[in-house]
């Protein structure tokens, strides 16, 4: 019964939209078509924001630069038991959803989804938001240029939701 009305919300709602769009006397199909080519307007405003992060995060995995950067710190993180494995995934997360979830499936694959990394991705990928792509679509969909304090607010979230991850799965309770 629930699975019937789930499936019968949709066509319901358009259902609904035309009736009230009929007694209204509205042209539903011209009002339909303003809004696809609104709609498309907006897909060729933030297209080229989109092209360019998904290029550099292609280089960047690509190239395998991201290693590179995080080659110094690994040292670091081992001594606070901080798995190396979700070093790529703490530094792509805030760049690309598409990219972060492929190093989140490699680290299931290689260590395991229930294991100390495994886990500790799982938190990041689910409270973490890919924050410069937002920030890069959204505002520039809208053409503001000044962004700084939402990419700083937006950044320390992830840092502090990364930071929680780690230290809530070291100590035992996830």
């Amino acid at each position: 019964m629930l699975n019937y009305f789930i499936d019968a919300i949709i066509p319901c709602f358009i259902l609904l939209v035309l009736v009230i769009a009929i007694r209204e006397k509205k042209d539903v199909f011209r009002l339909f078509i303003d809004g696809v080519m609104e709609g498309l307007k907006i897909v060729y405003t933030i297209f080229p924001y989109i092209l360019a992060i998904t290029i550099a995060i292609g280089l960047l995995r690509s190239t395998g630069a991201i290693n590179v950067i995080l080659l110094p710190i690994r040292q670091l993180l081992n001594k606070f038991n901080i798995p190396s494995e979700i070093l790529p995934l703490c530094l792509l997360r805030p760049l690309s959803g598409g990219a972060s979830m492929s190093v989140a499936m490699d680290i299931f694959k290689t260590c395991g989804p229930d294991s100390i990394a495994g886990k500790m991705a799982s938190i990041i990928m689910s409270a973490n938001e890919t924050t410069l792509y937002t920030v890069t679509v959204f505002l520039g969909a809208v053409k503001i240029k000044k962004v700084r304090g939402i990419l700083i607010a937006g950044l320390i979230a992830d840092f502090v939701a990364t930071v929680t991850a780690i230290i809530l799965v070291n100590i035992g309770m996830i």
